[in-house]
């Protein structure tokens, strides 16, 4: 219904016209936009979904490629690893890094175990070989002590002294494979900040309460830090004092050694030098392999072999030189200093396997003749 006011052309004459519409007409044209609107529905719905699982199957592609990589691995019974392409999608790159750093870790978890296995069978192989002969040689003694129980005095003194010894040299030996099993099987994250005039002055110290009649005399400038595992530093220096103290001793009067300590380029250098016989240049390279000792030598032939290790972990030099004056023999370890915080990252070598070869060492530790 419409009103509208009408004035008529002569004057006075006014009104009100009204305008009627049947209902018919706005119902007509409601039910075509409901019409519209259902048509247009019922056609979008399906494209609309259709268009939405093209979009998500797309989307989800490169996570079932990277299912469809990853369901097929057995780090049990293959070498194969994770190969992913970067995808521009984060989330499944993210997940693919984290696979691929889960089966890292398992490979060097699972070598760690081989090689503590390895260890572990040559310390079995290496102990029975290298025990057997003090062994034999007491089991000999203490047959002599009970068949002769009259022995005289002098002959059973020396009997004694014999079993003394064998088993001072039974004990060493086996201090000796574990300390070098140890040094094969150390990780990482036991390595910090060391200073090296610490190690050095306490293992002196040591040295000169088991050899009181030994002169030590030592030059170390306390703050030279390294980047270490403090109780393989420690092997380190006491076995280098402990073998100038056997071999350096000079026409049988108690040994002599000096001991100095110095940086130099971003090294700290570590000087052992005794007044003994020496050794030829030839034989040099040979001291730092296991089991190798001086027929006389009272020692298990392990002590420099775990020098050698120790160096070979913290990435440092080792070499053997005439000393500058006399005789004897100089013993030089160069080790990098800690370059930064205490944080620094170490990478420990792959292959350690000192308690099963020595043999390819030579080259790798700069064992020079002069």
């Amino acid at each position: 219904m419409l009103s509208t006011r009408v004035t008529g052309a002569r004057p006075g004459v006014r009104g009100t016209l009204w305008l009627f519409a049947p209902d018919t007409a706005g119902e007509a044209q409601l039910r075509l936009v409901r019409g519209r609107v259902v048509t247009v529905a019922l056609l979008a719905a399906p494209l609309s979904g259709l268009l939405a699982g093209a979009v998500a199957s797309r989307a989800s592609r490169p996570l079932r490629r990277l299912r469809d990589s990853a369901s097929g691995l057995d780090p049990r019974t293959s070498t194969a690893r994770l190969d992913h392409a970067p995808t521009r999608i984060a989330e499944v790159d993210d997940l693919a890094h984290t696979l691929q750093t889960v089966l890292t870790r398992y490979d060097e978890q699972a070598a760690r175990t081989a090689e503590a296995l390895a260890t572990a069978r040559s310390f079995a192989s290496a102990a029975s070989h290298e025990l057997r002969t003090p062994l034999m040689s007491m089991q000999t003694n203490l047959e002599i002590l009970t068949a002769h129980p009259e022995l005289p005095g002098p002959d059973r003194d020396e009997t004694l002294g014999d079993l003394r010894r064998e088993h001072a040299r039974l004990l060493g030996l086996l201090v000796m494979l574990r300390e070098l099993g140890r040094g094969d099987l150390v990780e990482a994250d036991a390595f910090g900040p060391v200073d090296l005039a610490d190690v050095v002055e306490a293992s002196a110290e040591d040295q000169v309460r088991r050899h009181p009649l030994a002169r030590i005399s030592s030059d170390c400038p306390p703050g030279l830090y390294v980047h270490g595992w403090e109780p393989g530093l420690r092997t380190v220096v006491d076995n280098l004092l402990a073998n100038a103290l056997v071999h350096g001793c000079e026409h049988g009067r108690p040994a002599r050694v000096d001991v100095t300590l110095r940086a130099s380029g971003g090294h700290a250098i570590l000087v052992v030098d005794d007044r003994g016989p020496g050794i030829p240049p030839d034989r040099r390279a040979e001291v730092f392999e296991r089991f190798n000792r001086r027929a006389d030598s009272p020692g298990s032939g392990l002590g420099l072999t775990l020098v050698a290790q120790q160096i070979d972990l913290h990435r440092g030099r080792i070499r053997v030189v005439d000393p500058p004056a006399g005789p004897g023999i100089r013993i030089e370890v160069v080790l990098p200093l800690l370059d930064g915080a205490a944080g620094t990252e170490t990478t420990l070598p792959l292959q350690r396997n000192w308690m099963i070869s020595t043999a390819d060492r030579p080259q790798e530790f700069h064992k020079e003749d002069s």
